[in-house]
């Protein structure tokens, strides 16, 4: 039994060392794959931790570059709700400027319509008021003898003349010396004469302290208008119209003033009294007006003493005495033929 218990116990010991050893040589065996295992382990734990440390890195740069761009978005959106508001505001205040404009156009336009129209019915309204002015009342020396119009005449070029009309008393108003001209076209001696007359006329009116107080009044005995119109280019004076020198005042003129034969020049002073027929034959004796306009002593006596006003009231009262004596002799000499 011992021997049999002890070869059994001897056969079960070896047995127990052999697995010992065997199992101490596997676990050396085993000690390098499980060291590699366990520095694999711990590198994935590391890597996982890193793994885990750059995911949440990232995510949290993520959600700061979210963030960012959800504010860059809000900021863009922002902008643009700005941009239109602005564009909206510029076409608002476009829209008033061209409202505006258009409204100020409209309102230029009917300014511009209203002044139109204003203006033409101003202008037939201007030419009824002249139309129906009346012209003004004139009395006087003057108006008795050359009537109420007289005319001048204005060379608009070389070709081109422009006749004007003027009241009587205006145009001889401060005149001293009012010269009559008879003469014409077809005269010969006349066109020698006018061309020396227009220079007397403005070496007189030229005058110190007499500037302008000599003026001609031309009584025309040309054949028709278009005569009187040639001939009147020549001269820088006054004219009767045409059909007046040429009718009855024309011809009353030359009888009252003794004219005989042209050219004839007849010198009257302020108030209508004669200082001289003879005009023609004084100037080329006295082409320097030193004796101009050659009064009579006595002429010149009364123009010192007396004013042109109490001349003029003498001569009105005077011309109202003989119109009284004529119109008496008239009466007595028709009842005296009637009686025979």
């Amino acid at each position: 039994k011992d021997s049999h218990c002890a070869y059994t116990m001897t056969t079960t010991r070896p047995r127990k060392n052999l697995l010992l050893l065997s199992v101490a040589a596997l676990a050396l065996l085993s000690t390098t794959p499980l060291l590699t295992y366990a520095q694999d382990a711990a590198t994935a734990d590391i890597v996982e931790d890193d793994v885990t440390d750059l995911g949440d890195v990232i995510g949290d740069a993520m959600g700061d570059i979210t963030e960012g761009l959800d504010e860059e978005v809000v900021d863009l959106d922002d902008a643009a709700a700005a941009s239109v508001e602005e564009s909206s505001e510029s076409e608002e205040v476009t829209a008033v400027d061209d409202a505006t404009a258009t409204a100020d156009e409209t309102t230029t336009t009917a300014e511009s319509t209203a002044e139109a129209t204003t203006d033409e019915q101003t202008q037939p309204q201007a030419e009824e008021e002249e139309e129906a002015t009346p012209p003004p009342a004139q009395t006087g020396p003057f108006i008795d003898l050359f009537g109420e119009v007289l005319l001048s005449l204005e060379m608009v070029d070389e070709t081109h003349a422009q006749v004007h009309q003027h009241y009587t008393n205006e145009v001889l108003s401060g005149k001293k010396v009012v010269g009559l001209y008879f003469s014409a076209d077809w005269c010969g001696p006349c066109r020698q004469f006018t061309p020396d007359l227009v220079n007397f006329y403005d070496k007189m009116n030229a005058r110190r302290g007499k500037k302008d107080e000599f003026e001609i009044i031309w009584v025309s005995r040309c054949r028709d208008v278009d005569s009187f119109g040639q001939y009147f280019t020549h001269m820088k004076w006054l004219a009767l119209p045409p059909q007046e020198a040429m009718g009855q005042r024309g011809q009353y003129l030359g009888e009252k003033f003794k004219v005989k034969s042209i050219p004839t020049l007849v010198l009257l002073d302020e108030i209508g009294n004669v200082i001289t027929l003879d005009g023609r034959n004084k100037i080329p004796m006295d082409k320097a007006g030193v004796g101009f306009p050659w009064r009579s002593p006595m002429s010149v006596l009364v123009s010192t003493l007396f004013p042109r006003s109490f001349r003029l009231l003498v001569k009105s009262q005077i011309a109202g005495v003989l119109e009284k004596a004529k119109a008496v002799l008239g009466g007595a000499a028709r009842g005296g033929a009637a009686a025979r």
